[in-house]
């Protein structure tokens, strides 16, 4: 295993060569949290919008997983953001399957997840999949203001009770905007009416694992 001069695991220790590997943000302001919504899709008659958080793959310019995800922080909401180096990291690898370790280094992620990629909806550990991934879910501030771009069309901000219950199962948008949620909408215009929210890939992963306690987990990052 790898550690940093310090003496504890780092961050490359955990990540395991032979998998892919992303990375996601936590972008918090006061009592929300901040997703992007990939481009409109049909699912059995009914409109979907996949949320995601702001991140992505590694590509060959990118020195390090930080460089990597404010690369397409830039990309994909049109602005800076600070990373914030988290006391604590979640190693998450299933339900319930959850470990919290002290990372040396100056990468210090929210959270490490284990899933599977193409998976059913709300089953990241489904037996059909496409294959193993690893993601490094970040904290970060924003810098500047987030605005929807062509990948992602639209941005919404959830309180955690929203991110656990959209990771759980498809939402209604408008029972969302009823509770507080707040949709941006850039150049693409309005979803079609009756759309149904679906949180994805890590953090949809995270909160499952985490349950109930997810609102907690979120509300502890203590970013203003």
């Amino acid at each position: 295993m790898h550690t940093d001069s310090r003496g504890g695991p780092s961050l490359r220790a955990i990540v395991p060569d032979d998998i892919f590997l992303g990375t996601s943000l936590i972008l918090r302001q006061g009592e929300r949290l901040l997703y992007g919504v990939r481009p409109v899709r049909q699912e059995e008659g009914r409109p979907i919008l996949e949320l995601t958080g702001i991140g992505g793959g590694l590509e060959e310019e990118d020195q390090s997983l930080a460089a990597g995800v404010l690369r397409e922080a830039q990309e994909e909401i049109g602005c800076r953001v600070h990373l914030l180096p988290c006391s604590e990291t979640l190693i998450v690898r299933g339900q319930s399957e959850v470990e919290q370790v002290v990372l040396e280094g100056d990468e210090r992620p929210a959270a490490v997840v284990f899933r599977h990629y193409r998976t059913p909806p709300h089953q990241p550990w489904h037996e059909n999949n496409r294959g193993p991934a690893c993601l490094i879910v970040f904290v970060a501030a924003l810098a500047g203001q987030p605005w929807p771009t062509r990948e992602l069309p639209y941005l919404l901000w959830l309180t955690p009770e929203q991110v656990l219950a959209a990771a759980q199962a498809d939402v209604p948008l408008p029972r969302l905007l009823s509770s507080g949620a707040e949709l941006v909408v850039g150049d693409a215009g309005p979803p079609p009416q009756g759309s149904w929210v679906r949180l994805t890939d890590s953090q949809e992963a995270l909160a499952l694992a985490l349950g109930e306690k997810t609102p907690a987990f979120y509300n502890s990052l203590g970013i203003l």
